[in-house]
């Protein structure tokens, strides 16, 4: 079993006072971080270190979340990958759902879920059977818009 300490976050964000932030908040609760500005590098890293989460912000210049989330999900379809964001809607929600995100977290970021999501992720890390519950909750979801 692998220790808190021994797992690997990935940060994407432009922003680096919120990049520094959100490093800060998991260095001190023992993970171990890896950050960059710039989501096209994201999956090279993902490849070449045994990353147990990905942490990305949806407005980013170069490359969105969601890109950046496509674009993981290539490279390691098991890594967990959560998407941040200053403008959360109903459709980002559902549109990084579709792209495989675990999940979604809305900026300011209130610290002690952020740190409970991370958990959570960290420890679904390769289980298909959380994927497949996740992709059965959003599904219900998406039907349910629709017909509202």
């Amino acid at each position: 079993m692998v220790t808190q300490n021994e797992n690997k976050v990935l940060l994407i964000d432009d922003d680096p006072d919120c990049l520094d932030a959100v490093n800060q908040i998991l260095q001190r609760a023992g993970y171990k971080t890896f950050t960059i500005s710039d989501g096209r590098l994201a999956s090279q890293i993902v490849t070449e270190h045994k990353i147990n989460l990905v942490v990305v912000d949806y407005n980013m210049p170069e490359i969105n979340g969601l890109q950046v989330i496509n674009e993981i999900k290539k490279a390691r379809q098991d890594i967990p990958v959560l998407l941040m964001t200053a403008e959360p809607s109903d459709e980002l929600k559902i549109k990084s759902a579709k792209a495989g995100a675990f999940g979604f977290i809305p900026k300011p970021i209130n610290i002690p879920i952020f740190k409970r999501i991370v958990s959570k992720a960290i420890q679904s890390d390769g289980m298909r059977h959380v994927t497949v519950r996740r992709s059965f909750v959003f599904t219900r979801v998406i039907q349910w818009i629709k017909h509202k």
